[in-house]
């Protein structure tokens, strides 16, 4: 069509072409003003019929943009009382991020700003924006563009904002009639911008009168609600023949009603035996046994319970009011579930006699002080209602007391001559009978045991044996099953005993799980030996005990009489050597009796000896190993180790000493020994390499854990080395945490206190491991080796470490691997996040002079 024109335009005389130019001139200027009109008609339009102010943003951009170039382009409305400007529109090709809300004087300088100020329009080309940052009017501001266009948008003489377009190619330039357009445009729809804001703040004035009358009607809905429940517990509290359970439940019924109280526990306390009871509580898990274990009564401690009680007023708390409460030694440190807890004193006479409690798990749920009011008001009623069910039941008891009182005396006369006569019989058994078992006890052994040594001195042809009994596991049956189980597993195996053996035998118990049994007027010794083999086999079957079958085999010590012998106490030695022989000979099993064993108890005797001296001489050194981070492989620390440079035996194995010092109660010193080195050994490393931030984990015994002085001891080591205790880790094994809990864990809430941190070592391998890691402040989880080696074969030790991973990251707990020998292990342990990791692919355990080679 082009080519068309120009053709026919050539064709043309001069004066016919002048005037076909002069047509097709006139045809564009017609067509851009019909443009420009369409486009304002648009405008018009758009602010009689939009209802959004962000939709009318948009349609004004578009039909801008249809009458100039408007690629980038945003409006923003200036705030004059606060001094802010607000850029509620905004479409830029080189920032695609709007801009928001910012101060005035954050864009102080900018053309924009500019604008504001003069309220006029601006068409700012290359050479006009040059002019004003010479003249200071502007500074250079943001992305530089080649024309830069904005006009005021002004409201009764008083500029509200500014609306711009900007170019940034050399193709795209800005005129005075697009300035002049603009400017038209702008005060065409500030008319439409204020009747819409104007319609917004009117609908939000309705929304928020509509939600202030439904708030009043919801607040007399609540008002009559209180008024009957208050009522109903007013009933509840005069009406005596309601047993107090029952009236503590339709009290709670009530109060739930009211107030979120799923979580709910009236709590008395007893103020001569310092005693707090939980006569009443309703948990969301009610079923478990932590939740039955934590409404057992308890002695008057740092509960949030008994903080009530003590202010004797009420006490509103949320999550961090409790932490706070905790930090400050108030109170004992909160479960990681409560999100709002309030609790009322129970008053009688001015006395405080409990507390009524509620508490939240939820995040969305939070109590107020219009909820502690009514807690407040409904316990009023609960102590009136206690007061007098306690009344009445005094009353009835003493009556009942009375009654009883006569018939008492008559039976316990009558029953004291029967009594007495009972007793002189049950201490005759007692003084010769094991009182669980009913078998023959140590003394009576040993009568019969010298005197069947004297009918051989007697008949030299009378031969006899003893067997000395030791049961393999029963400590894991105590621990796992508790003492009850232990009680009756020891009398079935009494019982089975006493079946096996002959008449005229004797089973007996010389205490714990020890029994030992007289064989006598042998033929040959392979009775012996036969009875032996058939207890063997017969403790090793499953007992049934609590409806669980225990596996629990035995060791036996076998001893045959000698001339030698002249005592019952020197055969019962040689026995009980006999039986250990068996134990260290794989249990499950029986060995006789010979002089080589003598050999062996004299050289445990010769090492104890060589270990208290090595103590007292201070030979025993640690040995490093590294604990690195799996993500970069860094050292972060390191594993004390213990080893014994023993200068009469050489250098010592661990597994050669460790268990027997175990045994001996010896490892108590040696780890002191350790520690007192190791803590030194990196206060060295830090001064020396400037690397503070490397600590040192040591291992203690589980018996440590029992000694009251144990964080004083530390505390005095740490001192004398001059080591801060936060870069002090101590280790120990589920087994300090099954016994002596109580001592274990303020122990532990020292050392944590001092600084120290505390880790729980091979973890996964124990029998409680999940129902500690609540109770006990252990801050690492040590994932033991027997899941680590060769991870990436087993795909159940995958599960098993990625389930303690998650569940150490959810008690906030840091995990570390042991015993890491090959790439693919720690590749896998990296993936499932755990934190730290340590074995022979890493470092193997090192003395101290070769670790500074790697440090260095």
């Amino acid at each position: 069509m082009a080519e068309e024109i120009t053709n026919y335009m050539n064709s043309l005389s001069k004066e016919d072409g002048d005037l076909a130019k002069e047509s097709i001139l006139l045809l564009k200027k017609y067509r851009k003003l019909e443009e420009r009109y369409t486009a304002l008609f648009t405008l018009n339009q758009l602010s009689n019929e939009c209802a959004n102010l962000n939709t009318f943003y948009r349609q004004v951009h578009q039909a801008i943009a249809s009458i100039m170039n408007a690629k980038n382009f945003y409006i923003v409305l200036y705030d004059q009382v606060f001094s802010t400007l607000e850029f509620v529109y905004h479409v830029d090709e080189k920032d695609s991020t709007p801009p928001g809300c910012v101060d005035f004087d954050d864009l102080k300088g900018s053309m924009t700003c500019h604008v504001i100020e003069t309220g006029e329009p601006l068409l700012a080309t290359p050479k006009v924006a040059n002019e004003l940052q010479e003249q200071g009017k502007i500074e250079n501001m943001g992305t530089v563009g080649t024309d830069w266009l904005g006009v005021p948008l002004m409201s009764g003489g008083i500029v509200i904002g500014v609306m711009a377009v900007q170019s940034y190619t050399d193709s795209t330039r800005y005129q005075e009639n697009d300035l002049d357009m603009l400017t038209f445009t702008g005060q065409h729809i500030v008319a439409a911008m204020e009747r819409l804001h104007d319609r917004e703040r009117l609908q939000k004035a309705v929304d928020a009168r509509t939600k202030e009358l439904m708030s009043q009607i919801r607040e007399r809905e609540k008002s009559e609600l209180l008024q009957e429940s208050l009522f109903r517990i007013s009933e509840l509290t005069n009406d005596s023949s309601i047993d107090i359970n029952k009236f503590y439940d339709m009290v709670h019924n009530i109060v739930g009603q009211l107030i979120n109280a799923e979580n709910f526990y009236i709590a008395k306390y007893n103020k001569a035996k310092d005693l707090l009871s939980f006569v009443y509580y309703s948990e969301q898990d009610e079923g478990s046994d932590d939740i039955r274990g934590k409404f057992e009564p308890r002695k008057f401690s740092k509960g949030y319970t008994e903080l009530v009680i003590q202010k004797g007023k009420t006490i509103l708390l949320n999550h961090d009011d409790m932490v706070a409460l905790s930090e400050q030694g108030k109170t004992n440190k909160p479960d990681g579930k409560t999100k709002s807890w309030l609790g009322v004193p129970l008053m009688q006479s001015s006395e405080v006699i409990g507390a009524m409690v509620i508490q939240s798990y939820q995040t969305n749920v939070i109590y107020t002080e219009q909820d502690a009011e009514l807690l407040n008001f409904v316990s009023q009623h609960v102590s009136t209602a206690i007061k007098r069910r306690e009344l009445a039941q005094f009353e009835r008891k003493t009556q009942e007391l009375l009654e009883q009182q006569v018939k008492l005396r008559t039976a316990e006369l009558e029953d004291e001559i029967k009594q007495r006569k009972q007793m002189e019989e049950q201490l005759k058994y007692t003084a010769s009978h094991d009182s669980l078992t009913g078998l023959p006890n140590r003394t009576v052994f040993l009568d019969l045991l010298n005197h069947a040594i004297a009918c051989h001195k007697r008949r030299p042809d009378f031969k006899f044996a003893v067997l000395f009994l030791d049961l393999d596991r029963f400590k894991v049956v105590n621990d796992s099953l508790g003492h009850h189980a232990g009680d009756i597993l020891l009398k079935k195996i009494a019982k089975e005993l006493s079946v096996i053996v002959r008449n005229k035998d004797t089973v007996a118990r010389l205490g714990g799980d020890e029994f030992v049994i007289l064989i006598e007027d042998l033929d040959t010794p392979q009775e012996a030996y036969d009875v032996a083999q058939r207890i063997t086999e017969i403790l090793s079957a499953p007992f049934i005990i609590l409806e669980q079958p225990v596996f629990i085999g035995t060791s036996i010590g076998v001893l045959f009489n000698d001339d030698r012998y002249e005592s019952a106490e020197i055969m019962l030695r040689d026995a009980d050597t006999a039986m250990y022989h068996a134990k260290d000979m794989g249990k499950g099993r029986y060995e006789v009796f010979d002089s080589s064993m003598h050999k062996k108890v004299q050289n445990a005797l010769l090492l104890e000896a060589d270990i208290r001296e090595a103590i007292q001489e201070k030979e025993f050194v640690p040995f490093f190993q590294p604990i690195v981070r799996l993500s970069d492989h860094e050292i972060v620390g390191f594993e004390a180790l213990a080893r014994w440079a023993s200068e009469k035996r050489g250098f010592v194995y661990p597994n050669d000493f460790i268990p027997f010092a175990e045994e001996t109660k010896l490892v108590l010193d040696i780890d002191f020994q350790i520690l007192e080195k190791s803590c030194r050994q990196l206060k060295n490393w830090h001064v020396e390499f400037d690397r503070d931030d490397l600590y040192v984990s040591c291992n203690l015994f589980c018996e440590h854990f029992f000694s009251p002085n144990l964080a004083k001891d530390i505390a005095t080591i740490i001192k004398r080395v001059g080591l801060n205790a936060r870069h002090l880790r101590i280790e120990l094994t589920e087994r300090a945490l099954l016994e002596n809990s109580d001592i274990v864990l303020d122990n532990m809430m020292a050392l944590k206190k001092m600084g120290v941190r505390i880790l729980l070592d091979d973890f996964g391998t124990g029998y409680s491991s999940l129902s500690y890691l609540h109770r006990f402040p252990i801050d690492v989880l040590k994932i033991d080796r027997s899941f680590i080696n060769n991870v990436h074969e087993h795909n159940n030790h995958q599960a098993i470490i990625k389930t303690i991973v998650d569940l150490a990251t959810n008690l906030q707990m840091a995990t570390v691997g042991e015993g890491i020998e090959n790439l693919a292990d720690a590749e896998l342990l990296t993936q499932m996040d755990c934190v730290y990791g340590q074995g022979y692919y890493f470092y193997k355990p090192m003395p101290s002079h070769e670790m500074n080679n790697y440090l260095a």
